[in-house]
């Protein structure tokens, strides 16, 4: 999935998508008998998330990773694996691998198409937010004052690995970031769907994220 942004400055504004429509393939990979309800390490390339290359943007499996890569700038584009959940914990290690450090890289949950999820967005430059999308409107930031991305010492900057944890329970979403809680957050506009991960770039463009060891449990 993927879509152009506005030329805005996405720290101090809501995020616009343009709508594109892109084929996913869908799969699964099954939890483990420790109780996760998905996982992924990303060393199968039939797991599910699909792959993709275009002239503005690339997504797929590269050495027991999953790589989302950016060539335009205000541009997002993600990935789902095509399960279905209602309260859920993502935990991720990601990475910016190369590119624009104002770009931003997240998870999702309760992703029910193009139209409607959450996103658990940070920055290589040490920014994080979450982020809502209802019925097709404006990206919009329930983190802070609502009106731009925070900074926070947790988040490791430049090209540095990141594990980030985005719990989804109930009306709370709560991001953490290397084992602290950045903040929680209350909403109930969606209560079930997909996971996912994303990358959106910012006004240089070229961007190229990895993500590895996805894991979904029960919050």
């Amino acid at each position: 999935m993927g879509g152009r942004m506005n030329p805005w400055n996405w720290r101090l504004t809501g995020c616009l998508l343009v709508l594109a429509l892109l084929t996913l393939l869908c799969g699964c990979a099954p939890g483990d008998e420790q109780g996760s309800l998905f996982q992924d390490d990303f060393s199968d390339r039939g797991s599910g998330w699909g792959e993709d290359q275009r002239e503005t943007f690339e997504r797929g499996y590269e050495d027991g990773k999953y790589v989302i890569a950016l060539h335009e700038p205000y541009w997002f584009t993600w990935a789902n694996p095509g399960e279905q959940f209602d309260d859920v914990s993502v935990d991720v290690d990601v990475r910016l691998a190369s590119g624009s450090q104002d770009s931003h890289f997240g998870v999702m949950c309760r992703h029910a198409g193009l139209d409607n999820f959450y996103y658990f967005a940070i920055s290589a430059d040490g920014y994080y937010a979450i982020f809502r999308r209802v019925d097709g409107g404006d990206m919009e930031i329930l983190t802070g004052d609502g009106s731009h991305m925070i900074p926070s010492a947790a988040i490791k900057t430049g090209e540095q690995d990141n594990h980030l944890l985005a719990v989804c329970q109930g009306d709370t979403l709560s991001l953490y970031v290397n084992g602290k809680l950045l903040e929680t957050v209350t909403d109930d506009a969606h209560t079930q769907g997909d996971v996912g991960v994303g990358v959106g770039s910012g006004a240089v463009g070229d961007v190229r994220v990895q993500f590895d060891d996805l894991v979904v449990t029960q919050p």
